[in-house]
């Protein structure tokens, strides 16, 4: 039972019933006299231990206050009798929504998605927080990364990247600058290169959002990552669970190569799909690709496995080896894992197979593998 104040034991019930006390609760508070609203609601839950619509207008008022301590606290007792009643999970929803807590929206919304996967208020603000991705962290991020790539026809290539750099989040734009350093065994002379990258995502609002960055190598003659890479791309959140993006992605070897990108996304309670498409203007016309990418959410955000698969004649995204715009056609697969071992320590592993035309009807096989660990730093405020 909540503990009653002595206030609110100090007059009468101006109330008959339940009913009308719960609707004199409500009245109060539209009038925002929220300490007599409150004083109703004790003194109801001290006649009627069991009313959980007013133990849970309680935790409204509270979050209403921004006092939300005390609104989860009200919460979990409510949810330690009843851990099936939907109106608590939404609550939830609610409460961590007006206090921007992603991870909290992700563990309410989800148990809520749970009881009845057709609430659409709950999946499009599941949407917002699941897009917000790197771009809301809590606190900054350190980022190590490796990533390996292979074929064997017509050379043998493995090449090996290292990515070191961090997430650091503002108010309204998140930063990620990070480096990329390469190295590709068994070519003469100098083989390997490097990257300097920042990369940025602007949050415009609750429904839009929008990625921009800038990467130089200042490698000279050596040409495996581009001498310039630049990305512009624009989110919006649409109703019922869905997303739209367009963008461009920009790269300079010893030409111009510029990348249209489009895409769709749809939430279905845990699961997440999207669809994307690069253009990319080749001597005979336009061509494509295709990659659709489905996740199933697990524990938070960053809990899921992941898979996709891809058809086209223009390399995927993230495109880094120049060689990379050769190939005539591909098919691929992916496979990926996201885990957050600890409060302070997320994990990433994606596996990769795809058979490609690199010329008129001759094919190879391809496999890439990348692992990242995010590290983050509690105890730095920007």
């Amino acid at each position: 039972m909540l503990h009653v104040p002595v206030w609110s034991q100090e007059s009468d019930p101006t109330y008959k019933t339940p009913e009308e006390g719960f609707a004199l609760m409500r009245q109060q508070a539209a009038d925002q006299e929220y300490a007599l609203a409150k004083k109703t609601g004790y003194q109801l839950l001290e006649e009627n231990p069991g009313y959980h619509d007013v133990t849970l207008y309680l935790a409204r008022l509270y979050g209403w206050e921004a006092s939300y301590d005390s609104a989860y606290a009200i919460l979990d007792k409510v949810l330690a009798e009843d851990s099936t009643l939907l109106e608590a999970y939404l609550l939830g929803v609610d409460l961590a929504y007006w206090e921007n807590d992603w991870e909290k929206l992700e563990g309410f919304g989800n148990q809520a998605l749970e009881i009845d996967p057709d609430l659409t208020e709950v999946q499009e603000k599941l949407l917002l927080a699941r897009q917000q991705d790197v771009r809301t962290v809590e606190k900054p991020e350190i980022i190590a990364a490796y990533s390996y790539d292979h074929f064997s026809v017509p050379y043998v290539r493995n090449w090996h990247m290292l990515t070191a750099g961090a997430i650091l989040p503002t108010e309204i734009v998140t930063y990620m600058p990070y480096v990329n350093a390469g190295y590709h065994p068994g070519f003469e002379g100098l083989s390997g290169d490097i990257q300097f990258n920042l990369d940025a995502y602007f949050n415009l609002g609750e429904k839009n959002s929008v990625l921009a960055g800038y990467g130089f190598s200042p490698s000279g003659s050596i040409d495996f990552l581009p001498d310039h890479r630049a990305a512009l791309e624009y989110w919006r959140v649409l109703p019922k669970g869905f997303g739209v993006s367009a963008g461009l992605r920009y790269f300079y070897w010893n030409e111009h190569f510029t990348f249209f990108t489009l895409s769709g996304e749809k939430y279905f309670g845990n699961y997440y799909i999207s669809l994307r498409s690069y253009l990319f203007s080749k001597d005979y016309g336009i061509s494509s690709s295709w990659y659709l990418h489905a996740r199933r959410y697990l524990a938070s955000k960053y809990d899921y496995i992941s898979g996709t698969i891809g058809y086209g004649t223009s390399p995927d995204e993230p495109l880094l080896v120049v060689s990379d715009l050769d190939r005539l056609n591909a098919l691929s697969f992916k496979l990926g894992y996201s885990r957050q071992l600890n409060p302070g320590l997320r994990f990433e592993v994606t596996l990769g197979y795809a058979y490609e035309e690199y010329d008129y009807q001759q094919y190879r096989n391809r496999y890439d593998f990348r692992t990242g660990f995010y590290f983050k730093i509690k105890k730095w405020d920007l």
